[in-house]
C-alpha cells in the first residue's frame, strides 16, 4: 500500500513538472507583437474570411506560429451545428486550411 501512495506521488509530481515546462517552453516561444493596430487587423481580417466561409459564433482565435510561418486559427461554432476550425496566413490573410473540428 505505501509502495502505491509513494508511486502515485511520484507520477503525479513527474506530470507537474512535465505540464509546467510544457507551458514555460510555449510561452517562451511567442512571437513578439512590435506592431498592435497592425496584428489586430490581420486577425479580424482572418476572423472575417473565416466568419463569411461559416457563419456562426467564434470560439477562439489563437495565433500560432507553423513551418517558420505565423498563422491565425479561428474555430467557429457554425449556424449549422458544426464546429469548424479555420487557418489563416497572418501576414496574407488568406485561408490556408478550412475544415469541420471532429471531436
Amino acid at each position: 500500500m505505501k509502495k502505491t501512495v509513494i508511486a502515485v506521488v511520484v507520477i503525479a509530481a513527474l506530470g507537474a513538472a512535465v505540464f509546467t515546462l510544457t507551458k514555460s517552453e510555449r510561452h517562451h516561444m511567442r512571437p513578439v507583437i512590435t506592431d498592435a493596430e497592425q496584428h489586430n487587423s490581420q486577425m479580424n481580417a482572418c476572423v472575417k474570411s473565416a466568419l463569411e466561409r461559416h457563419p456562426g459564433a467564434v470560439m477562439e482565435v489563437e495565433l500560432e506560429k507553423e513551418d517558420g510561418k505565423l498563422n491565425f486559427d479561428v474555430d467557429i461554432q457554425g449556424k449549422d451545428g458544426k464546429n469548424w476550425e479555420i487557418e489563416c496566413d497572418a501576414t496574407s490573410g488568406q485561408v490556408t486550411e478550412d475544415g469541420e473540428e471532429r471531436g
